[in-house]
């Protein structure tokens, strides 16, 4: 049998659970709203109306909070999944100024360019040699003066740094309300996460040329990087 690819993976076990999704994170990601309140909060542009990409878009949670910050944006939710897409048409009500792309961003066109590029939880998964090549096509599709924010997961510096990170996220995921269905699903889910470390992550966008890099959040395993075109 030929072995699945790495998007055919994730796009089945993200896709697997979708209506649970939001509400399985709020208690998989001890620090979900500092995440995504930091990265609304950064998504500071020169316009009251920019063009906003969310790569791995998922639900349209993050998205939520840009679009409270920028209601006349104009949005392009790109995810591997249907199903999670369609749950973010649903939370968005189908507004005129929102568009949805079913692909692997990895691969996928973004076709024009943007003020603003996020991207939450999801770019931790790819090899890394990939998330550099992404780092460097999400500059390519900045205006001048774009921003590039990803609120993800980072590897340890040192083993025990990496254990102390998955320790406390494993103490948090047990004492939470999740039923042992879901945290079979959420364990099942982290068997694809590959993250970078903190480190990699910063070299790879001072070297494409991003300005202003800068770790903004950091709470063990999860971070806000930050850079601009």
């Amino acid at each position: 049998m030929k072995e699945k690819s790495l998007d055919q993976l994730l796009k089945e076990k993200f896709s697997r659970g979708a209506e649970e999704y939001d509400q399985q994170r709020k208690h998989v990601i001890p620090c979900l709203e500092d995440l995504y309140q930091v990265t609304a909060d950064l998504s500071t542009v020169g316009t009251l109306k920019p063009k906003i990409l969310d790569l791995g878009a998922g639900t349209g949670l993050l998205t939520s909070y840009l679009y409270d910050r920028y209601p006349q944006g104009s949005f392009t939710l790109l995810d591997l999944s249907e199903e999670m897409l369609d749950i973010a048409r649903a939370r968005f009500q189908n507004l005129a100024n929102f568009s949805y792309v079913a692909e692997d961003y990895l691969k996928q066109d973004f076709e024009g360019f943007f003020d603003i590029v996020v991207s939450s939880l999801s770019i931790h998964h790819m090899e890394h040699q990939d998330k550099e090549f992404l780092y460097h096509k999400v500059y390519d599709h900045l205006n001048q003066d774009g921003i590039f924010i990803n609120a993800d997961q980072v590897l340890g510096p040192h083993p025990a740094n990496e254990e102390e990170y998955q320790q406390n996220w494993m103490d948090k995921i047990e004492v939470g309300s999740l039923s042992e269905s879901e945290k079979r699903i959420i364990y099942d889910r982290m068997k694809l996460d590959n993250p970078a470390s903190l480190e990699d992550n910063l070299k790879w966008l001072d070297e494409i040329g991003y300005k202003d890099v800068d770790v903004y959040y950091k709470y063990y395993n999860f971070v806000v990087l930050y850079g601009k075109k």
